[in-house]
């Protein structure tokens, strides 16, 4: 017999919340690593973090990011053309 598969989780707002607030702080204390080893003169550790952060956002985070500021875009305009 053939069982049901299960329906997907929903997703949870509170939960991606949680998810990008703590990614946000680790990017952001990696960067004051990257900028804490050039202060010490470790100018190569610091060139080679900060350039896998940017290998970072353009592979992975640079295609969400236009869409969710294309997304904010069309909704300021939607809402703007309400307004009387």
């Amino acid at each position: 017999m053939p069982s049901k598969a299960s329906p997907p989780p929903k997703k949870s707002p509170l939960g991606d919340t949680i998810f990008a607030i703590v990614h946000l702080i680790l990017l952001i204390a990696i960067v004051v690593y990257a900028v804490v080893s050039l202060i010490l003169g470790n100018a190569r550790r610091s060139a080679v973090i900060l350039g896998c952060l940017v290998l970072y956002y353009v592979l992975v985070l640079h295609k969400p990011v236009f869409k969710e500021i294309e997304r904010r875009r069309a909704k300021k305009i939607r809402g703007s053309k309400r307004q009387p």
